[in-house]
């Protein structure tokens, strides 16, 4: 059978195409669905592989028929078209590109090309990871960067991108190769498909490229870390980067604007904020100590009136500083301490706590009346419960 013809071999910018189908079968595709696979005597759709996600876009069938390409896979170099509907063998066909989606990702992956050949240049180091998602592009380097040495492969990287170097593709001969310091992650065998970069890159890849680097356009590391003692860095090029810029900026103005400030000052405003979060903290938590103190006289005097029991509903102090409250009061009342603290709905949080009372048994009582949830030790149980908070502290044990 023949091997398709790739035209994005010789010019990535096919965006229409006519071809011939060569054969169509039936065949289970992602996810075990039926579909159809077309093979086309040539093709401008890329096939998944290197990294790199297939083309998107459509065929339109002799018959006017647009039949959506579900996923375009590459095996032995016939390159095949999952489709949802039959092509018949022979008939013509033309392909139309899904053109923002293929130019994208040639942004993306020359963008890690120049990223790739600097720091092997410059470091030695290998790309021996690459992924290329649909929102971000991480590469892996076998070799450690520090933020600082980062910052320069960027501005380096850009600095390709202005210079707007000539991207090419040629399938060099055996001879040639051996002359060559490509880099590739494993040993190849047949036709090499090598990429040049002007004079920054050579690179073995099967993945259409952008013609000049300047098509790039701004290439961004947005994030890094070290991954099995190399670093892996996530990029962004050309219009995602410039994507990412607008959301930033925008959130950058939001903040400003909601801190009273100036993009510029933002950092001597949170740093004020800041100060007073951590001083507001501590008027807080030294406001709830007096809280706590006052409530527990308050709940001490209804105690004694009482028959010993400390129940009252917490609507000021936090969980934490409720359970604060309860410990001190544990010790002082004769039956037992119990809060409810609100909840969503008619729900709440109890918490009840005894040193003379199986506080177990207090639970299993209301619960022959309520929803409750929860367990414990005898000394002190944690639950919620839903009901009206008058009925709850109406059948509150005696």
């Amino acid at each position: 059978m023949m091997i398709t013809r790739k035209l994005y071999d010789t010019d990535s910018h096919i965006r229409e195409f006519e071809a011939r189908v060569l054969a169509c079968r039936e065949v289970q595709g992602k996810g075990k669905k039926t579909c159809f696979a077309a093979e086309l005597d040539q093709t401008a759709f890329f096939a998944e592989g290197g990294g790199q996600a297939a083309d998107r876009g459509i065929i339109q069938s002799s018959r006017g028929e647009e039949l959506k390409v579900l996923d375009v896979q590459e095996k032995d170099g016939h390159v095949l078209h999952f489709l949802e509907q039959p092509l018949a063998e022979g008939e013509s066909i033309r392909g139309i590109l899904d053109w923002e989606f293929r130019f994208d990702n040639m942004q993306q992956h020359s963008g890690e090309h120049i990223l790739s050949g600097l720091c092997y240049a410059w470091k030695g180091y290998h790309n021996v990871g690459f992924h290329l998602g649909t929102e971000i592009t991480t590469l892996d380097f076998d070799g450690p960067l520090t933020e600082e040495e980062l910052k320069q492969l960027e501005e380096r990287a850009n600095r390709v991108v202005y210079q707007n170097q000539p991207v090419t593709i040629t399938y060099p001969s055996p001879e040639e190769l051996k002359q060559m310091d490509y880099r590739s992650k494993k040993e190849l065998t047949g036709d090499v498909r090598i990429v040049r970069v002007g004079d920054y890159d050579l690179c073995a890849c099967c993945a259409p490229h952008v013609m000049l680097t300047g098509e790039v356009g701004l290439i961004k590391i947005v994030r890094w870390e070290n991954y099995k003692g190399g670093v892996r860095l996530s990029i962004l090029c050309g219009q995602r980067a410039l994507k990412d810029y607008d959301e930033k900026n925008r959130l950058i103005y939001q903040v400003a604007a909601g801190m009273s400030t100036k993009p510029e000052k933002i950092p001597s405003a949170l740093e004020k904020h800041s100060r007073e979060m951590t001083e507001l903290k501590e008027h807080v938590l030294a406001l709830g100590r007096e809280l706590i103190a006052f409530k527990s006289k308050q709940l001490l005097t209804q105690a004694k009136k009482q028959g010993g029991r400390a129940v009252w509903v917490e609507d000021l102090l936090d969980p934490v500083a409720a359970r604060s409250l309860i410990n001190e009061l544990t010790p002082q009342v004769e039956a037992y301490a119990a809060c409810l603290i609100p909840g969503k709905g008619k729900g709440f949080n109890l918490i009840i706590a005894s040193r003379t009372r199986d506080c177990r048994q207090i639970l299993s009582e209301l619960g022959e009346s309520f929803q409750v949830r929860g367990g414990g030790s005898p000394a002190m149980v944690q639950g919620s419960m839903e009901g009206d908070v008058k009925e709850i502290l109406a059948k509150m044990p005696k």
